[in-house]
């Protein structure tokens, strides 16, 4: 395998350095395999480092968005409702650096429910060293869209939110039943995007007038679809997760739901990383 390595030129990420192929450094316990592009310099000591350092410019008048998602061989996002079953050490620590590039955490409120969402831990300390160094908060903000308001107010993200960080924003609709919203307003900050159904267009760009550069989605596939639909995603990170689900479209899930896109998204595969089966994919809309 490492003489096939060898004349692939594939190189070889360690969780706590780099090594050419053929030359794993003594005491790492897992690797990392970057297939795509080329072989990087010896060093490079952390894969997901990698995501920390791409450029990834804001478009005028909104943030650079990026959608992030694990997904099964055959496209299911969820085993029992959640994502986490399909989830690995190296997923987890792909995650990590998403949020940790984020200044926003754009989720649907499906999603919140389903996953229990929390509020975003607190990064690793050379991370929000970086991000405290940019002029950013240490942790990314939640934002939640949910047209019909139909969050729990105890809920850990909002209930458990430490004292230091600003409330969760819920992006919903003029629309949306009086008594949720009183419900609401004292643990989130509530902004009205459009009328029966939630512009996105409209909420990015009350999140660039704040100041927020990168938004990561979350999910779930609905989010994903209006997002798309709306020629409003820059960046796909996909974790191709070595599992089989079935039901995709049922309770697996896909990655997006709705009717076809008008337009078919373009990608182009900007790199790939690989670990015990796992894939990472770094796309760019094109």
């Amino acid at each position: 395998m490492d003489e096939q390595r060898e004349v692939l030129g594939i190189s070889r990420w360690t969780t706590g350095g780099f090594s050419t192929a053929g030359s794993l450094r003594p005491g790492y316990r897992r690797d990392v395999d970057r297939l795509l592009p080329d072989p990087a310099p010896a060093d490079d000591a952390d894969p997901v480092a990698a995501y920390l350092d791409d450029a990834r410019p804001a478009p005028p008048g909104r943030p650079w968005v990026v959608v992030g998602m694990v997904a099964s061989v055959d496209g299911a996002t969820a085993v029992d409702g959640r994502s986490g079953g399909l989830g690995g050490p190296g997923d987890r620590r792909v995650f990590r650096a998403l949020r940790g590039v984020a200044d926003m955490i754009l989720v649907g409120a499906g999603t919140v429910r389903a996953e229990g969402y929390r509020s975003p831990r607190t990064p690793d300390d050379d991370v929000v060293a970086r991000r405290l160094a940019e002029g950013r908060a240490p942790r990314p903000r939640l934002v939640v869209v949910s047209g019909s308001l139909d969050l729990d107010p105890e809920a850990p993200l909002f209930a458990e939110r430490p004292d230091e960080d600003p409330p969760p924003v819920v992006a919903t609709v003029a629309s949306a039943p009086p008594e949720r919203r009183a419900a609401l307003e004292p643990v989130a900050e509530l902004v009205a995007c459009g009328p029966n159904r939630v512009d996105l267009t409209g909420l990015l760009a009350v999140l660039d007038d704040v100041g927020a550069g990168v938004v990561l989605c979350e999910g779930g596939p609905d989010l994903n679809h209006q997002l798309l639909a709306a020629g409003l995603v820059d960046e796909v990170c996909l974790t191709i997760s070595p599992r089989l689900v079935g039901g995709v479209g049922g309770a697996g899930r896909s990655l997006l739901a709705g009717d076809s896109l008008p337009i078919p998204a373009r990608l182009r595969l900007d790199r790939v990383l690989a670990e015990d089966g796992f894939l990472f994919c770094r796309y760019l809309v094109s």
